[in-house]
């Protein structure tokens, strides 16, 4: 039972590069206020549970407590009580977390799943319109979007409340629409033994097609990794960067456009992730939408749908406040 001034929850996000915690507190009527999010490195710490202690240690600081629930969001396969990062080397275990930190409950999601949870209880105003429509109220919306993976998932609204099924839909089989794709799956194939829509769309990814543009066009490689490859297309100061941008977010838009119609997502599309937020004027062009609803003879099936961005960076924060156990389903 939640208490009238709210119950604290400590709540993370984690990913392949990035771990963010906060503490949430979650309301009876389904408000959640975060308090100042923490990020941390993945790659500077052993695991989740180190990062756990280090930010333990700053609410004691603080002069806070630690939380007695927890739920942590993370980038890969989720439904067990440990679970091992797609692209990061840690294994998160919530009975181990349990034990060290004295959680009453630790519960584990997918981050999409996390992302999704969220949408319903975001404000219109945190979205960017990409294509108007009018949402189904009775339909899925599907949630998917690049960061250091692609990852994808549906909430569905149940009665008065949502249901949320994570979903690893990034890892399909990347499938190129034009002549340009084709050669830069050709060029991938030789390297990497499956090509998923993942391995394309993502910040890697976008290394990726980068790398094979240059090698395509025989020029040198000027830049390092999404760091540098996403601001130089978004400043236009190299125009293998730029069309590398151009080629991620059409691929977006491909594999935006199979969700909605594999999963009859006629509620909405959201599109979030970090590399989303950074090559934002790409996903405003009018080809991102064109090619979205290019679907042969289902182009029509879009026509209600509405595509939306999500601007909110701590989202998935505060969609794991609402997988926690003490929360009313």
């Amino acid at each position: 039972m939640l208490e009238a001034a709210g119950t604290r929850v400590l709540v993370g996000d984690v990913g392949g590069t990035n771990a963010r915690l906060a503490v949430a507190t979650v309301y009876p009527d389904g408000a959640v206020v975060l308090d100042e999010a923490r990020r941390k490195k993945v790659a500077d710490h052993a695991d989740l549970e180190a990062v756990v202690q280090v930010v333990r240690d700053e609410l004691k600081a603080d002069g806070q407590t630690i939380p007695d629930h927890a739920v942590f969001a993370l980038a890969g396969p989720t439904g067990a009580e440990t679970v091992h990062l797609t692209n990061a080397n840690w294994t998160v275990s919530a009975a181990s977390m349990k034990a060290r930190f004295g959680f009453d409950s630790v519960t584990l999601v997918n981050d999409f799943a996390a992302q999704a949870r969220a949408v319903p209880a975001t404000a219109a105003d945190r979205f960017e319109v990409l294509k108007d429509g009018i949402a189904r109220a009775d339909a899925p919306i599907v949630v998917l979007g690049p960061g250091t993976g692609l990852g994808q998932a549906l909430v569905m609204p149940v009665g008065t409340s949502w249901r949320v099924i994570p979903t690893e839909g990034g890892h399909q089989a990347f499938a190129p629409v034009s002549e340009r794709e084709q050669a830069i799956l050709a060029l991938l194939q030789r390297s990497v033994i499956y090509v998923s829509f993942e391995t394309l769309v993502s910040g890697p990814g976008l290394d990726r097609i980068y790398r094979s543009i240059c090698a395509l066009d025989g020029i040198g490689i000027r830049l390092a990794g999404a760091p540098e490859i996403g601001p130089a297309a978004v400043a236009g100061d190299d125009p293998a960067a730029v069309e590398a941008a151009e080629v991620l977010s059409l691929c977006l838009a491909t594999f935006a456009g199979d969700a909605i119609v594999a999963t009859g997502a006629q509620g909405g599309c959201v599109i979030a992730g970090g590399v989303s937020e950074a090559l934002a004027p790409f996903l405003r062009h009018p080809r991102f939408i064109e090619r979205l609803v290019a679907k042969g003879p289902m182009t029509h099936y879009f026509e209600p749908v509405p595509v939306r961005r999500a601007r909110d960076g701590f989202a998935a924060l505060t969609g794991a406040a609402l997988f926690a156990p003490l929360f009313p389903a």
